[in-house]
């Protein structure tokens, strides 16, 4: 028994050593800021140009991230990218129904993506998450259409 609980204690501790944690301001039209907070599993290899990192979208809405962790156990060799959309899990959750709908959700990935400088990814969008992942990239899409160069990368 205590062999077992001495595992399973450097397990955890194992995974604990091999993710951050952080969280990033977003903005709403009304001026109010909101906390986003983020997992990032193996955050070494983030910028690896052999093994692109994977970004998570869960579902929900009002569906923490966290279901999708053992995503980390499957996919040993990338990081991955997790995040509590704005009223799930640690994020913020705002009261007012107005301050949420895709295309804030939208900006708010592309605002995270931004701040941790990630450009090249494989997007993983679980239920109300490959919504936001197929808008995530029907606006970058339109971006790249609008665009001639990446000077306006910012707005996109």
């Amino acid at each position: 028994s205590s062999s077992s609980s001495s595992s399973s204690i450097s397990s955890s501790s194992l995974k604990a050593s091999t993710a951050n944690e952080g969280s990033i301001q977003v903005p709403r039209s009304d001026g109010s800021t909101h906390k986003l907070s983020y997992r990032i599993v193996r955050p070494a290899s983030l910028s690896s140009r052999q093994a692109a990192p994977i970004v998570a979208l869960h579902g929900g809405p009002s569906l923490p991230s966290q279901y999708l962790y053992p995503l980390e156990n499957v996919i040993p060799y990338r990081s991955i990218l997790f995040y509590d959309q704005l009223g799930c899990g640690k994020s913020d959750e705002p009261n007012d129904i107005s301050l949420y709908s895709i295309e804030d959700s939208v900006a708010d990935l592309k605002a995270l993506l931004k701040k941790l400088g990630v450009r090249r990814f494989h997007l993983y969008g679980q239920s109300y998450g490959g919504i936001l992942a197929f808008e995530y990239m029907k606006s970058s899409v339109t971006c790249d259409e609008n665009n001639e160069n990446d000077e306006n990368d910012a707005k996109c």
